[in-house]
């Protein structure tokens, strides 16, 4: 949940800028929360911070989450990311919106984070071929879901996906954060990130991510909502219903943390399955929030 919008003020915040340069990624995040309870204090735009959630969720992970890999990893992205969005004023009163998916409120924030994100990847070479990736997904048959186009990659026997439609109005920021959960929560099918396709003619910016390949076994039953409770429950989370046209709906297989806050949904049995000769689970495509 966004906080709500705050009056302008005429006075400027003194909050001093965070710089990228010549600090690891978890020294800049930190920086970066404290600057966001300043900000918000003066009435200026800044993410909600999540690091606490991240380290709660670590210490109790049983093994830790790959969350990138080299200088182009999850972390690293959200970081650029709230750096260029944190001071942003939001309009106080919503313009009409000129295209689909600036109807969320948070469009210029989003604007903002991806133009910082886009000079990083320009300049520090993560920027991901996009005529390569549409190459590789027209050759196997244009696959993908609700927010991904992908394919898989048989050298390295991933599966590559490239976000093309923010679900639920969420921003690229969102975004980052998720993929940096399902790393702490679900490990073994931890995203890495690729790099960002940079559209040559209008410079839209898609994250490009990859995901390993999870051999499921099908000659079992499917996994039931019992198990899955029970698989969460370890984790600390609790079966919830969510409201969808102003009526309680089990349909979203929807979990809650009761210490963190952390929402995952999206867990019925295509998502949470069967792995070969043992009896473990793995969690595949949650939406996390």
């Amino acid at each position: 949940m966004h906080p709500p919008e705050l009056p302008q003020r005429d006075s400027s915040p003194d909050v001093t800028p965070v710089g990228l340069g010549g600090v690891g990624s978890g020294e800049k995040l930190a920086d970066l929360t404290l600057q966001a309870f300043q900000l918000r204090s003066q009435y200026r735009y800044a993410l909600h911070p999540v690091e606490a959630a991240f380290q709660y969720h670590r210490a109790e992970a049983e093994i830790p989450g790959e969350e990138g890999h080299g200088g182009s990893g999850f972390e690293q992205a959200e970081a650029h990311y709230r750096a260029g969005t944190q001071g942003l004023r939001l309009p106080e009163i919503p313009q009409l919106p000129q295209q689909l998916r600036e109807l969320s409120r948070l469009g210029p924030v989003d604007r903002a984070g991806r133009k910082a994100i886009r000079k990083w990847a320009e300049e520090h070479g993560h920027v991901f071929d996009e005529d390569r990736f549409r190459r590789h997904w027209e050759a196997q048959g244009n696959r993908g879901g609700a927010e991904h186009q992908v394919y898989h990659d048989q050298e390295t026997g991933r599966w590559i996906k490239r976000l093309y439609h923010g679900v639920n109005f969420s921003t690229l920021g969102d975004y980052l954060v998720r993929m940096r959960l399902h790393a702490v929560l679900f490990p073994e099918t931890a995203y890495r990130l690729e790099g960002f396709t940079i559209n040559a003619r209008n410079k839209e910016l898609a994250p490009v991510v990859s995901q390993p390949h999870v051999e499921v076994d099908t000659s079992r039953p499917l996994v039931t909502k019992s198990e899955t409770d029970d698989l969460l429950a370890a984790m600390g989370f609790a079966p919830v219903q969510m409201i969808h046209d102003g009526l309680l709906d089990d349909g979203y297989f929807a979990y809650l943390h009761p210490v963190t806050g952390i929402l995952t949904h999206d867990l019925h049995d295509e998502n949470v399955v069967r792995l070969p000769e043992t009896d473990d689970l793995a969690v595949i495509d949650p939406y996390i929030s």
